[in-house]
């Protein structure tokens, strides 16, 4: 290409413009030598977070277990006594209940009941009008209109039964008496004294553990806090389609480099295998130089609607620049260009007979870099 040629290009970050769009709205006496691109610039954005309540705040009933205190307590199971020789004391056995556990109350939360009710309304109101009936037999008039005979018809009222819920008792608690626990403690009490010498036996004493009721079971009302998750949201900030000029190159290459990528049938998608295709061959050099740019051209064969092959080719070239420019790569260092099927490979053109494998030739997607 010699330099005093004007190249127009299509450089897109979000669209792609046909060939025919090229030499529309050219720039104004451009310089010998330079070559300019036009650029539709794309809408900016900016992320809005929106909190979004998921589940309101709520109260809910929490049982207090009871508390004890553990107490201790001396019994005296044999008492002081005096033995004598010759006559010695006399004792008998009794029976005391010492209690280890007092008792107390548990409760249980009992939910509100409803029951089903339903409450009749008027929505159409009784209402009567008077009908025309037969001629009255008996009436002396030649005038069949004095002796029509007129009936009054009451239509009666339209009720609906509306079911509804009914509060039978709100939320209450259930009480259970718990027993407590004791022990039968056996100890010996002096009936008769010794008579003669006095030897004296000291008391037998024990300790025994126990738990005091301090504080029975209640209830009390806990507050469960509301949830909330927040959503972030795309708000268009300022609205793109507006279309300029700039100088780029004049460098880029006649012919492109093939890159090995497949789409379904009348499709734009990429596979994840197209995707790794585009990471090895386009993306690693964009990274490895930062002033490289970069022409995608998609192309189709001529089978089909000439206008539909366009806008495929222009979608598919779009898909391969977005996806770039989803891995980080600035949308001014590429280009998607759709040729449709003006750039065929080989002589398949419309009306001739070819083989699947020289059509599937001119179905590629190349790269041009500079």
């Amino acid at each position: 290409m010699k330099k005093n040629y004007v190249l127009i290009l299509a450089l897109f970050s979000v669209y792609s413009l046909s060939s025919q769009e090229y030499f529309t709205s050219l720039p104004e006496n451009p310089d010998p030598g330079k070559c300019f691109a036009k650029c539709i610039l794309p809408d900016e954005f900016k992320d809005e977070i929106v909190k979004i309540e998921t589940e309101p705040e709520h109260e809910i009933l929490k049982v207090i277990p009871a508390s004890f205190e553990i107490r201790y307590e001396d019994f005296v199971l044999a008492p002081a006594s005096k033995k004598y020789i010759y006559e010695p004391a006399e004792y008998t056995t009794t029976i005391d209940t010492l209690w280890v556990k007092d008792p107390y109350n548990e409760l249980s939360v009992i939910p509100a009941s409803f029951s089903s009710d339903t409450e009749e309304i008027e929505v159409k109101p009784a209402i009567g009008n008077w009908v025309a009936g037969d001629k009255d037999p008996e009436c002396p008039s030649i005038n069949p209109v004095d002796c029509r005979v007129f009936h009054y018809v009451e239509n009666p009222a339209v009720i609906r039964t509306i079911p509804k819920r009914k509060l039978i008792e709100g939320p209450n608690t259930n009480k259970r008496r718990i027993t407590g626990q004791y022990k039968l403690i056996e100890r010996k009490v002096e009936t008769k004294a010794a008579r003669t010498r006095e030897v004296l036996i000291p008391a037998i004493t024990k300790q025994y553990k126990k738990k005091v009721l301090v504080k029975d079971e209640s209830t009390e009302s806990v507050t469960v806090p509301a949830k909330f998750v927040e959503v972030v949201k795309k708000v268009l900030i300022k609205k793109g389609g507006t279309t300029a000029w700039r100088e780029v190159p004049c460098n880029i290459p006649e012919k492109g480099k093939i890159l090995p990528i497949h789409y379904a049938l009348g499709s734009a998608a990429l596979t994840n295998d197209s995707k790794r295709i585009i990471d090895k061959h386009i993306l690693s050099l964009l990274k490895s130089d930062s002033t490289t740019i970069v022409e995608i051209g998609s192309h189709t064969d001529a089978r089909g609607d000439d206008n539909l092959n366009q806008k495929l080719s222009e979608r598919r070239a779009k898909s391969v620049v977005d996806y770039l420019i989803s891995r980080g790569v600035a949308s001014s260092r590429l280009i998607a260009v759709g040729y449709g099927e003006t750039k065929l490979l080989n002589d398949c053109k419309d009306g001739m007979e070819c083989s699947e494998r020289k059509h599937q030739q001119n179905r590629r997607t190349e790269f041009k870099a500079f």
